[in-house]
């Protein structure tokens, strides 16, 4: 397995900003074809982990994400 070094995000002005510690979620499909979502993670140990879940449902709950979640399995 390698390691992921940095992760690099280019913007639409042509601009780029590297990341030392963070993480890339892929939806897309992945090669052996099973599943649809994989976890890129640079730098992360398990308390960046609770970190970034804790953050993830802060965030959908502020948005009204988990809300809209609900309505559609009413």
């Amino acid at each position: 397995m390698k390691d992921i070094k940095n992760i690099t995000v280019n913007y639409d002005n042509n601009e780029s900003k590297t990341i030392t510690k963070g993480l890339v979620i892929d939806f897309g499909k992945l090669d052996n074809d099973e599943g649809d979502v994989c976890f890129n993670m640079c730098n992360i140990k398990g308390k960046d982990l609770h970190l970034i879940v804790t953050a993830v449902v802060a965030l959908s709950q502020e948005l009204g994400m988990l809300d809209e979640e609900e309505r559609e399995v009413d």
